[in-house]
């Protein structure tokens, strides 16, 4: 008996051994650095000048509800989300639908709507910087010379009323197809049952879509939905590389002001505070919405 239970045990310990490196790893430059920068959020810390970081309770997370350029961070980013969001759910379902449709050809754009998955979004950064540059970017050069329309011309990245909204069309360049990917998974597990059964009572393609395809997807809404949230508040790439925050302070987000703190002005216990905000931040909306979405049982 002794044995036996002994043999049981090694056979029960033999998965976990396989699992201690990946473990250990995820524990060494997960979690430790995870736990430290929390440590450090509720500490006051200048890297350079002080020797270890002094707790200070609660006093960086007041700070940032104090100072003007964290509540302008806080309203760039919500505008970022607010109007990113749902142009990138309903561009991203309209072309899954394209995809998903029996329209001859279709599948020829299939590469290049989802080709911007796979470049970096700095790369991208550096790409849509040339092309909404204000003396030799295409899209002023098309508007003047293509479109015969000279007046809309701007200098997008340096204009106030177009910096953000140009980082936003960037971001729908970037994000969408991986939200046409989780849709088009969405349409494929839709029964073809279900199709057939309302082609034979008569229904058009419109009822199809609002009673059959859209209730069908709120599975798919739900991931879409909370992926869209996340790449939406933690915004950052394109920002930096494309504005830097400016002109002014029209494009600073909450993970630039995070970093600048951090890196620049050397005040790593706001900085870290500010990234652990905008984290929670993230989290709790995305909680909100898969609450909101989520799908009925039965």
């Amino acid at each position: 008996m002794t044995r036996s239970k002994a043999r049981q045990t090694k056979k029960a310990l033999v998965p976990w051994l396989f699992l201690l490196p990946a473990v250990v790893f995820l524990a060494t430059f997960l979690l430790y650095p995870l736990l430290s920068a929390l440590r450090i959020s509720f500490s006051e810390y200048n890297f350079v000048y002080s020797e270890k970081p002094v707790f200070n309770g609660l006093t960086n997370y007041i700070e940032l509800f104090q100072d003007r350029h964290f509540m302008i961070s806080l309203k760039n980013t919500a505008y970022y989300t607010v109007v990113f969001f749902p142009l990138f759910i309903l561009l991203a379902l309209f072309l899954a639908l394209l995809l998903n449709s029996k329209i001859r050809g279709i599948n020829a754009f299939q590469a290049a709507i989802l080709l911007p998955i796979v470049v970096p979004l700095s790369l991208a950064g550096v790409m849509f910087t040339w092309i909404f540059s204000q003396d030799f970017g295409i899209l002023n050069h098309i508007l003047a010379n293509v479109l015969h329309l000279p007046h809309l011309q701007r200098f997008w990245l340096g204009d106030v009323e177009t910096a953000m909204n140009a980082l936003i069309a960037v971001g729908l360049w970037k994000y969408t197809g991986f939200g046409i990917i989780l849709f088009l998974a969405g349409l494929k597990a839709i029964p073809v049952e279900l199709y057939e059964a309302a082609k034979v009572d008569g229904v058009n393609g419109w009822q199809n879509l609002i009673y059959i395809t859209l209730p069908n997807l709120k599975g798919s809404f739900s991931l879409v939905g909370i992926w869209g949230i996340i790449q939406a508040i933690k915004v950052y790439d394109q920002v930096v590389v494309m504005t830097n925050g400016g002109p002014g302070t029209a494009t600073s987000v909450l993970y630039l002001y995070a970093w600048k703190n951090a890196f620049t002005f050397f005040n790593m216990g706001k900085g870290q505070a500010s990234a652990f905000f905008t984290a929670v931040l993230a989290i709790v909306i995305s909680i909100v919405f898969q609450v909101l979405l989520r799908p009925e049982k039965g």
